[in-house]
């Protein structure tokens, strides 16, 4: 039995998912997978039938509206340093132990030092080779500005000098126009020459599931009555401050839809529940794929992940990021300027601009046939497939 090794990010559930996807397929090919993560994604790869090995934690502060603290995160310095020394040790034991064919890592920098040491083939699964770390409000000190600069260059470095190591770096992101993460897919000439653009890594395509009329009527939705989803990610503390909101917002407002509100909490043993027959709240949504079919419009924080599924589906987005969080007010522009996308910052998300965005959006005929056609053309990538053949293609 050959073993893959696969150590994705544990922040958030992004990273563990298009991790899934590649093991569901390499189990299909006879291999055997082992994972390597923390956080959130352990419960989340355990549901899906894998086995985990538990890692130490690294993760941002967190202000208390939820967004990211970057003072507090650049405070925690020296913790987050001891953190990732301790994340390095277990790699190397536990690649040690395993002795994997190769080593797949999803934005983990301590798994791919492991697989260098242990001189394991190795491959990079990444869709943001510039790093650019959250800032926020134009308030922000100098110090902190000039700490940012430094602690984001400093980042790239050591990072670029341990992934041009990898055998290959995927890039599971869409070629132009319909790049997602295009502000941070900057790269210099050592790992040029081993990037490779596959298209983002979903597990179900919309033509594996049922048609959308009869996922609705499974649902008991009204052909007539617009469905939208808010499916949450990031951190825990991201996830339940967002949707406390949209759950009290949308409480309070009316309008004739339906709202899937799910958490996005693998570990929760909390039950579903309905509020005025409209909203529905759930820690957990086993069949995301088939409401996300079956959906008009998608809620989301703007994780690469999820506006990735949104785009193979066809259903048009308001995105609501922190506006401290960079790397999504990057990939919400992105989808703005495809025509598939509205933006409010969550520090600005009120119930008035909350009904005024879903109305809107919900009435754009343009919008609509914008997600449409994307999905038509983007349709055509069979991402997971490409990057197993690829990771297969290198293994010692």
């Amino acid at each position: 039995m050959k073993y893959i090794y696969m150590a994705p990010c544990g922040i958030g559930l992004g990273h563990a998912a298009r991790s899934v996807a590649i093991a569901k397929e390499l189990v299909k090919r006879g291999y055997k997978v082992i994972f390597s993560t923390y956080s959130d994604a352990i419960e989340y790869i355990r549901r899906h039938g894998f086995d985990v090995l538990e890692c130490y934690k690294l993760e941002y502060a967190h202000r208390e509206d939820g967004g990211i603290d970057i003072e507090g995160t650049i405070a925690q310095g020296l913790k987050s340093l001891y953190i990732f020394f301790r994340q390095i040790g277990a790699e190397l034991y536990y690649t040690g132990v395993i002795s994997p064919d190769i080593v797949v890592s999803d934005s983990r920098l301590s798994s791919s030092i492991a697989a260098v040491i242990r001189g394991i083939p190795s491959i990079l699964i990444i869709n943001q080779l510039l790093i650019v770390l959250p800032l926020g409000e134009k308030r922000k000190s100098e110090r902190v500005k000039k700490a940012k600069s430094f602690m984001e260059k400093l980042i790239l470095e050591i990072m670029a000098e341990i992934w041009k190591r990898s055998d290959k770096i995927i890039v599971p992101d869409f070629p132009p126009p319909y790049t997602i993460s295009k502000q941070n897919l900057v790269f210099n000439d050592d790992l040029a020459n081993k990037v490779v653009l596959t298209g983002p890594l979903i597990q179900k395509r919309p033509e594996e599931l049922p048609g959308r009329e009869e996922i609705r009527e499974r649902l008991g939705i009204n052909e007539d009555k617009p469905l939208v989803l808010a499916s949450l990610s990031g951190t825990q503390v991201e996830k339940q401050t967002l949707a406390e909101k949209l759950i009290n917002l949308l409480s309070s407002i009316k309008l004739d839809i339906v709202a899937y509100i799910s958490i996005g909490d693998p570990s929760s043993n909390e039950k579903a529940y309905w509020i005025n027959d409209r909203i529905y709240v759930t820690p957990w949504l086993d069949n995301k794929y088939e409401v996300l079919k079956a959906a008009d419009l998608l809620i989301c924080h703007g994780g690469h992940t999820t506006l990735a599924e949104a785009m193979y589906y066809g259903v048009p987005m308001l995105i609501i990021p922190s506006i401290t969080h960079t790397e999504r007010r990057g990939n919400a522009q992105s989808m703005v300027e495809l025509g598939i996308a509205k933006v409010i910052y969550q520090e600005e998300l009120t119930a008035n601009s909350l009904r005024e965005a879903l109305t809107s959006m919900l009435r754009d005929e343009e919008l609509k046939e914008n997600a449409r056609r994307i999905a038509k053309e983007v349709s055509k990538f069979d991402s997971v497939k490409n990057v197993v053949d690829i990771i297969l293609s290198i293994r010692r």
